[in-house]
């Protein structure tokens, strides 16, 4: 359900507590005594049977007898009131509810009927359910404290999740002795209703929420939490710690490598494709959030460390090396500036400037590391030495990263009362400073590993596989075929025969041309959360013990293909020992991926060995597995245009379409691609200035790399880019686009037209604009929004055409909105 209704939950007018159990020592108090006390401006309602006052309130019988209208109820009582009062909260309308019911699950007889029984209430009521077994939450901006919590914390940019109760009050416990600020904080409980995925829409559009930290045990729906991480992790980062790191799956496998495979590796490869950083240990949350809110993100991870300690520093070197970081190597230039406070001998990194270093040699050795354009950034490890002044050696650093603000600074001051003077002045200086020399490298890390996965999320990949268009009914004959023999395993022909219809080379014999060759596998298995699941690794005999694996989530581009290669041994072995190209790789990964996409029947497939040498692969060895419904006469199982076996949307085909303007040309209208940021960046550099600032409402000159890949890198599920192309002397070009933003709420959506200078009044707009509304339609969007500048007749005109009316009206912009039947 997204964010309907959130607001009543997380941003309601009126409260209402229900069955508060009076006394110093009760929870339910302690909740109420937080809403009363704590500068909650809205309304707060007492609903108890006992005629007692607690904290000022006179209690109401029941919520029915509640006089005004509620937003919120706290259900804060026994189970065993639970259902009278969900019966009351529905007569009395309201839209949100917290169930606290600590230890629910343990509580209940029948839990899993009981958690049905409260989903029920929620898909036939509209009422948001908060619950059961969760702490409530916090908005400190809001003085709102509508939870079992005792701290108290300051308004803050850093938003908690937590899946956990309990781990949760021992993390606000420490979090509030470190001062932390908070914009948000709520433990999900058993999440009946309202889920992870729904929080990170609902905190995607808070305005307080600069960074979202997450303790995640495991997630409802695989797809949905893609999409709302995808999303989030584009403007704001979000960082998660995962229990559960060693789980196996539950149920059958058939193949090696999904035998092997940990539940944990499949959330790892989610978390990377949504740009999700993940940490090792809860506290990393807080580290790698302060540091990315204090300091600009590395562009690299060539880290320079300046230290007066050689053994802190040596610590710091196997962290950096154990987490794949890269000890930068200083240029001459660095070197010669360093000749001022070193010698000769010590001309490295790490800068050892030895115990007593004066802060004048740190200033210098930070500084000439800063400007160093082969350092990415730098950490500063200092131990506590007698004569030396911490708060003369904070100055130091601060005034060294106020010369070069473009690279992080980090340090780790070790100790106790002796250097606490130093790290209160890099704290409020926005240095982010650290207890040991392990966790200043790891937050480093955290911080390029964000940046890294932003740069991975809209980079433009190669196109391997123009115009590829394999015989789809040839592989339905095969498994047809196999489900008529009652056969859910294919046999070695078949599975060759399949593979062959793909484009992907196979042979039963050894290439005899090469001389040297590396057995690999490519495989798919299908989780429970995230559907089907890619996996790449070090192939033959040894596949089990050699346990090289990565994995990816299908579609695959090559770009996603070569970060799946990249994450193997085998890959650093064939690239940089052997220096064979890999593209042959990349291009088995994207042909197999599309394999996985058009066919949900497969259930497992293995293809084992694929050999590989310096003239490319050949895959030997493969077997396919068919799921149950394999047997059963197909049926297309898509929500919307996504097919239901994958966590992301694949390329939506069935929006293309081939169109004619008023003078008779041609125009192909389709779904925008990763590749098409140089057709696009070509259309705007043809752009007026005028056309530009119509379109985005504010004068713009140039449109960025970034904003191009943005829009390029599109969540087909979330939000769909059609492009106008058109092909003129043998080369193609886009010559218009349009935008549909589906809104959290999922039922309505904002478009954007945009056409080209030259193509102007030959009625591509109206196309675009009717195409689009035609798509809205089947995406199930019931409401379409677009603002018009009111100096732009032409769009007005064309809105009213469309069947848009006016909703409302500002000094410079008109709101239009459709109802689509």
């Amino acid at each position: 359900m997204s964010i309907y209704n959130l607001d009543h939950v997380f941003k309601p007018k009126s409260i209402a507590v229900v069955d508060v159990i009076p006394g110093d020592a009760s929870p339910s108090e302690l909740l109420l005594r937080n809403l009363v006390w704590r500068g909650f401006r809205g309304d707060v309602f007492l609903v108890n049977k006992a005629q007692e006052e607690i904290c000022g309130l006179v209690p109401y019988p029941s919520l029915t007898a509640v006089p005004s209208p509620v937003d919120l109820a706290i259900i804060a009582g026994p189970v065993e009131n639970l259902w009278d009062n969900l019966n009351d909260c529905v007569k009395k309308k309201v839209k949100g509810v917290i169930i606290l019911a600590r230890d629910f699950v343990a509580q209940m007889k029948n839990p899993e009927v009981a958690l049905s029984q409260l989903y029920g209430y929620v898909v036939k009521h509209n009422i948001r359910i908060l619950g059961p077994n969760t702490l409530g939450f916090l908005r400190p901006h809001l003085k709102l404290y509508a939870s079992v919590v005792p701290n108290k914390f300051e308004p803050g940019n850093l938003a908690f999740i937590s899946d956990s109760s309990t781990l949760a009050s021992a993390i606000l416990d420490w979090a509030e002795k470190k001062r932390v600020g908070f914009s948000f904080f709520t433990s999900l409980g058993d999440k009946v209703d309202i889920d992870l995925s729904d929080m990170i829409d609902y905190l995607g559009i808070d305005f307080h929420t600069r960074a979202l930290i997450v303790f995640i045990r495991d997630v409802k729906s695989g797809r949905k939490f893609i999409r709302a991480a995808r999303a989030f992790s584009r403007a704001k980062p979000i960082m998660v710690v995962k229990s559960g790191r060693f789980v196996s799956f539950d149920g059958e496998r058939y193949t090696d490598m999904a035998q092997i495979i940990k539940r944990d590796w499949v959330y790892s490869a989610a978390f990377r494709r949504a740009g999700v950083v993940e940490v090792d240990e809860l506290l990393e949350l807080f580290h790698v959030a302060e540091s990315l809110a204090k300091q600009p993100r590395p562009k690299g991870k060539r880290l320079a460390i300046v230290t007066n300690a050689g053994g802190a520093a040596g610590i710091a070197v196997d962290a950096l090396r154990a987490n794949n970081g890269d000890l930068a190597e200083l240029s001459p230039k660095t070197k010669e500036a360093l000749k001022e406070i070193l010698p000769e001998e010590r001309l490295k990194n790490p800068v050892d400037l030895l115990s007593y270093a004066p802060p004048s040699a740190y200033h210098k050795a930070i500084l000439a590391c800063l400007r160093d354009p082969q350092v990415d950034g730098v950490i500063v490890l200092h131990t506590p030495e007698f004569g030396i002044n911490v708060e003369e050696l904070a100055w130091a650093i601060i005034k060294a990263h106020q010369q070069v603000r473009y690279k992080p600074v980090l340090a780790s001051f070790m100790g106790e009362e002796r250097v606490e003077a130093g790290r209160q002045l890099l704290s409020e200086h926005n240095i982010p400073n650290f207890i040991t020399p392990v966790e200043t490298v790891k937050s480093f890390l955290y911080m390029y590993r964000y940046d890294h996965l932003l740069k991975l999320l809209f980079e433009t990949p190669g196109s391997l596989l123009e115009n590829f268009f394999p015989d789809q009914k040839k592989v339905r004959k095969i498994i047809e075929k196999a489900a008529l023999e009652d056969r859910f395993i294919l046999n070695q022909e078949e599975s060759f025969a399949i593979l062959e219809t793909y484009g992907i080379k196979v042979s039963k014999e050894l290439p005899e041309s090469e001389a040297e060759v590396y057995p690999l596998s490519v495989g798919m298995f299908k989780d429970s959360h995230f559907g089907s699941i890619i996996s790449f690794g070090f192939g033959g005999p040894a596949l089990k013990a050699e346990k090289d694996i990565a994995l990816g989530l299908p579609p695959l581009n090559q770009t996603l293909a070569l970060r799946v290669l990249e994450r193997t041994k085998i890959y650093k072995f064939l690239t940089e020992e052997k220096k064979y190209s890999l593209v042959p790789l990349e291009k088995l990964l994207v042909l197999f991926s599309l394999l996985i996409v058009d066919f949900p029947e497969i259930k497992e497939i293995e293809l084992n060995p694929v050999w590989f040498g310096k003239n490319g692969y050949v895959v030997s060895g493969a077997k396919i597995y068919l799921e149950d419904f394999a047997f059963l006469p197909r049926k297309e199982t898509r929500t919307y245009h996504c097919p239901a076996h994958l966590a992301i949307c694949p390329y939506p085909n069935q929006f293309v379409f081939n169109v004619c303007l008023k003078d008779g040309s041609e125009v192909n209208i389709r779904p925008i691609k990763p590749e098409d940021e140089p057709l696009l960046a070509e259309m705007f550099s043809s752009l007026s200035e005028e056309t530009l600032r119509l379109r985005f409402m504010q004068p713009r000159n140039q449109i960025t790399h970034e904003e191009l890949a943005r829009m390029c890198h599109v969540d087909y599920d979330r939000e769909l880019n059609l492009v106008a192309e058109v092909k003129e002397d043998g080369k193609l070009r886009i010559i218009g686009m349009i935008n549909l933003l589906r809104l959290p709420d999922e039922e309505s959506a904002e478009m954007a037209l945009l056409v080209a200078d030259n193509c102007q009044g030959k009625g591509l707009g109206w196309l675009l604009c009717n195409t689009m509304l035609q798509v809205a339609k089947q995406l199930g969007i019931k409401k379409v929004y677009m603002e018009i500048f009111t100096e732009n007749v032409r769009m007005q005109k064309l809105a009213e055409k469309l069947g848009f009316r006016i909703q409302s009206r500002e000094e410079d912009v008109i709101r239009v909105v459709k109802e689509i039947a």
